[in-house]
């Protein structure tokens, strides 16, 4: 691996109860070489803080940092205390229960590097069920226009989530806390994140894996479906904190466009907003369907990695068989993650 990949802080946020992923996380990284540091946010309760401790010291080969957060922290709250902690120029969010490809890695940071304006880089997300087999994409769409409230406008209408996508240290940090301090709310902190990043610049998206997120019925989302969590699409729609929640998060993008000197047409704005709305409605997973199945319209960039896919000896396809092989090594893996 090149420099670059040492310019970047991986921020793993993880706890007790997922040491068994988060040890999943570190070979895969150790396997492929990753060179800069790591930051962990733990907030294991404190008899528990043994766990992810133990995980850490058994390798030895990379360079981690361990931090300990009360277990009620504010989910962008841990972040930004890794964030602040990071002696690195980029950092990039990594899930316990994801796999991050490098060699992408290397070339986002050279996307970011040669333009300035970028405030975000990523390339295709997939959504993997590792004991099928099966893979989905999670469609990425480039921001790339020139006015800040076009950009903003592009996010509500085709929301591409930057939060595990290659950031620049210091605009992450302001991002994630003005999105605490605006609208902390679980459901809709995550499309201000992204939103208030857009504001601030452009969102470049490349033709190449960049990160593969374990699908699983443990997983934090699935297990909000399951439950009819309120706080969280679909069934927030049902609660009568919908709408107060709503107000809040429209007043946030306001307040993001008057901090970043930008005019908001209100009628574009709240026409966007509607576009988000019925996105959002799908985005967590809707209850299944008993009747007719839906077919998935792939994009160009998802038919071009397909083909690469099916073919064993081109590159991605080596990769994503090597964390294949990863995710399906030790056993009892699967736990209920996070934001």
């Amino acid at each position: 691996m090149t420099a670059r990949n040492e310019s970047v802080t991986l921020i793993i946020p993880t706890v007790s109860h997922r040491a068994a992923l988060y040890a999943r996380a570190l070979s895969h990284l150790s396997r492929s070489g990753f060179l800069g540091p790591i930051i962990v946010s733990d907030h294991s309760p404190s008899e528990h803080s043994h766990a992810i401790a133990e995980v850490t010291e058994s390798q030895a080969g990379l360079n981690i940092k361990v931090l300990q957060h009360a277990p009620d922290t504010h989910f962008l709250t841990r972040l930004i205390l890794c964030a602040t902690a990071a002696e690195t120029p980029y950092v990039h969010l990594h899930a316990d229960d994801d796999f991050l490809v490098l060699t992408t890695l290397e070339r986002l940071v050279g996307e970011m590097e040669e333009a300035v304006d970028c405030v975000a880089a990523m390339g295709i997300h997939l959504h993997a069920s590792f004991d099928s087999g099966g893979i989905l994409p999670l469609v990425k769409s480039a921001v790339p226009y020139s006015r800040p409230f076009d950009r903003l406008l592009a996010q509500l209408e085709f929301h591409s989530s930057v939060l595990y996508a290659l950031r620049r240290r210091d605009e992450l940090m302001s991002t994630f806390s003005f999105t605490v301090e605006h609208c902390p709310d679980v459901q809709f902190w995550q499309y201000l994140e992204s939103c208030v990043a857009s504001i601030r610049g452009r969102i470049a998206v490349r033709d190449d894996l960049h990160y593969v997120r374990g699908l699983h019925p443990d997983k934090w989302s699935a297990t909000l479906v399951r439950e009819r969590s309120q706080d969280h699409f679909p069934y927030l729609i049902l609660s009568p904190e919908f709408h107060p929640r709503l107000s809040a998060f429209r007043a946030a993008l306001v307040a993001a466009c008057e901090a970043h000197g930008v005019t908001a047409d209100l009628t574009k704005l709240e026409e966007g907003l509607i576009h988000l709305l019925h996105r959002g409605f799908g985005a967590m997973g809707l209850p299944q369907r008993s009747t007719a199945e839906s077919a998935f319209a792939a994009n160009a960039a998802w038919s071009s990695l397909q083909r690469k896919l099916r073919n064993p000896a081109t590159p991605e396809a080596i990769e994503l068989k090597c964390i294949f092989d990863s995710a399906r090594g030790p056993a009892g893996l699967a736990g209920s993650p996070g934001p």
